[in-house]
């Protein structure tokens, strides 16, 4: 799945900011990090969207709903240790 993938690109970005000791280097880091997760917030907007749209138009496959929302949730979850994750990086001082 493409949120997979991009949400395991911001785990190694994060790993990146945490390992460079250079400040210029780790505030690229930082934005490119920022950049990323305000990308996946808006797919996932879009993402939610399509499920309510799609599961009203077909009478609802509760099964199909219901997993769609769990993978929603898991994505969500993601973001939200993303975002701590960056919160502590802009506070943690460069190794």
């Amino acid at each position: 799945m493409p949120m997979m993938a991009n949400m395991k690109a911001m785990q190694a970005q994060m790993a990146r900011i945490r390992s460079t000791t250079d400040p210029k280097e780790r505030e690229k880091l930082m934005q490119e990090h920022m950049k990323s997760m305000q990308d996946n917030m808006a797919k996932m907007r879009g993402m939610g969207g399509g499920m309510m749209g799609g599961m009203a138009s077909k009478g609802g496959d509760e099964t199909k709903h219901h997993a769609m929302m769990e993978q929603r949730m898991d994505m969500m979850q993601m973001m939200m240790e993303q975002m701590l994750e960056h919160q502590k990086a802009m506070h943690a001082p460069p190794k």
